[in-house]
């Protein structure tokens, strides 16, 4: 003799149950799930490196600018050294008819408490002659 089990659910037998079953298919929603995400995460990594050799390339103009303004600093004191060189400015002034004096003049003002310093306003004004120092 065997034993069958009895199903106690609200007295229903169990050959009246109607079992209802999906068809087992296979599970698209979460692969396609995995793909769309898979791809995002392919182009937020291509968009990172552009955004990352974008900025390398601006930093490689901004250093080359930078070098080039470097160099042109130093032409401009190069250029600013021979300006200031005393032989050259002796020669221009040669040039242009300048020379040092052959004489000596002082030029003393006097003025007097509330007095202008204005020629026009008729401050006394004397040179003095005197030798090359």
């Amino acid at each position: 003799m065997t034993a069958q089990a009895i199903d106690l659910r609200d007295g229903v037998s169990q050959k009246e149950t109607v079992a209802v079953s999906l068809p087992a298919g296979p599970r698209i929603f979460p692969l396609v799930l995995f793909v769309v995400g898979a791809v995002a995460l392919f182009f937020a990594m291509i968009y990172l490196r552009v955004s990352l050799d974008q900025a390398a390339f601006e930093l490689d103009r901004i250093e080359t600018e930078i070098s080039v303004q470097e160099s042109l600093q130093l032409d401009l004191r190069y250029d600013l050294a021979g300006l200031q060189d005393p032989t050259r400015i002796v020669l221009e002034a040669e040039r242009i008819g300048l020379k040092y004096p052959s004489e000596r003049v002082t030029i003393s003002l006097t003025r007097s408490v509330g007095a202008s310093l204005d020629p026009v306003a008729g401050a006394p004004l004397s040179a003095l002659s005197g030798e090359q120092p």
